[in-house]
């Protein structure tokens, strides 16, 4: 259908959200697209509603101005076509797509591996050796990852939440070497509009869960069930998987302090980040690394919703240890942007940066 006049900007969200589908509108619209996206539709009442044509939404055929470059654009068709990668049409059609940002910065960043060495070497404050780069890392499959190769018939990576559809993943894996030839894992979780980490399935969905998780008797009841099974559906989801004796046995998160508390800390955003570090570690110890990371890319103007000005990040570090809060950084993709501009200057690969920042620099 053409749309020869710009369709409507998207005006749900908070500010930030607003300003970042405002933006991404104009560069549509720089870009000489006239026909646009459609929001997905809806069923009311038993009738199907169609959704609506927004400014920040590309349709199909266009699919590839979501992506910098004929190459990236291929290379994230591909991992769809033959990984468990998330949603194909988002990543086609929705510009505010976090998955397209990740997917653009870091295959980019894949393609420049020199750059990618410099890049990674600066963050951790030493000189490294980035040997994989790898976006939508599902635990449990090798994937050729030379030198860091593990025997899943002996070892299992994932933190048992696997399934087709479903279970814990990394954004982007880094693995890296040291000049010690020490082997090293950065796991990031990558956010651009997103306003808050997912949060606990069982505590959101079953109300009578919430007397206990809000109390100092979550762990006694629902993860050691001390006092004998819960009754009226009252569980704790993550029972089922590894979660909670992979927490007991971490280096990274403090079980003592966990127990301590007066509420289950892993409710709300601190879920997902729960899972990550778990996985961090869980990954690490497999593929024969010295050193784990887990790391957050976000944008610093989402800093009061995705990090709830603070609080989020606060709660976190208040659950590490020691060696937890060195493996843990939030760090903001504005100065990600910066430190690579900076090591680009005056190198082939500008223009292909410069419509990175086009893009995605709000």
């Amino acid at each position: 259908m053409e749309n020869q006049d710009l369709p409507k900007v998207y005006q749900s969200g908070n500010v930030w959200q607003k300003k970042v589908y405002r933006h991404l509108a104009e560069y549509v619209k720089e870009k000489g697209v006239r026909n646009y996206g459609r929001s997905k539709g809806i069923t009311r009442n038993g009738k199907s509603i169609e959704g609506s044509y927004y400014a920040h939404l590309l349709c199909e055929k266009d699919g590839f101005l979501n992506f910098i470059s004929e190459s990236i654009f291929r290379k994230a068709l591909k991992r769809f076509d033959e990984h468990k990668a998330g949603d194909k049409e988002r990543i086609l059609s929705n510009t505010a797509s976090s998955q397209a940002y990740c997917f653009n910065l870091f295959i980019f960043l894949d393609e420049n591996m020199e750059l990618a060495d410099e890049l990674f070497s600066a963050l951790l404050a030493k000189e490294v050796k980035v040997q994989h780069i790898i976006p939508e890392f599902t635990p449990g499959k090798n994937e050729n990852l030379i030198g860091f190769e593990f025997d899943s018939e002996i070892i299992d990576e994932t933190i048992g939440d696997q399934g087709p559809n479903r279970g814990t993943d990394a954004d982007v894996a880094v693995f890296y070497t040291d000049t010690n030839n020490q082997k090293g894992l950065i796991l990031i979780e990558f956010k651009f509009i997103e306003a808050e980490f997912s949060v606990c399935t069982s505590y959101r969905t079953n109300q009578r869960n919430h007397p206990v998780c809000d109390s100092t008797l979550f762990y006694t009841h629902l993860v050691d069930n001390q006092a004998g099974p819960l009754k009226n559906g009252i569980r704790c989801g993550y029972k089922k998987y590894k979660n909670w004796p992979l927490t007991q046995a971490s280096q990274l998160l403090d079980i003592k302090i966990i127990q301590s508390l007066a509420g289950c800390p892993f409710k709300y955003g601190l879920n997902q980040l729960w899972r990550n570090i778990l996985l961090a570690e869980r990954v690490s110890s497999a593929r024969g690394c010295s050193e784990a990371h887990f790391w957050v890319f976000s944008p610093q103007s989402n800093d009061p919703f995705l990090w709830k000005n603070g609080e989020t990040e606060k709660q976190l570090r208040e659950i590490l240890t020691e060696k937890g809060t060195n493996a843990f950084r939030k760090i903001y993709l504005e100065s990600v942007l910066e430190k690579i501009e900076i090591l680009i200057a005056g190198k082939s690969m500008q223009s292909e940066f410069r419509e990175i920042l086009r893009k995605y620099r709000v």
